[in-house]
């Protein structure tokens, strides 16, 4: 149950239209910044979800 939770978060974040979106140089993964909810998740470049949580402000801009 825990991870379906987890999943619908990352999903939200990434099909946000108000997401802020980069591609990470090191391993071609995906960093979307939702920063009104200070949320941050991570899409492998094959299309998995590898990360998302709750990030200030400050971690999620050095990302």
């Amino acid at each position: 149950m825990i991870l379906q939770g987890y999943q619908a978060g990352a999903n939200a974040v990434v099909s946000n239209p108000g997401v802020l979106y980069k591609s990470r140089a090191e391993d071609g993964d995906d960093v979307d910044v939702l920063k009104m909810a200070g949320e941050l998740a991570v899409v492998s470049q094959w299309g998995y979800s590898r990360s998302h949580f709750i990030a200030d402000e400050d971690y999620c801009n050095r990302q």
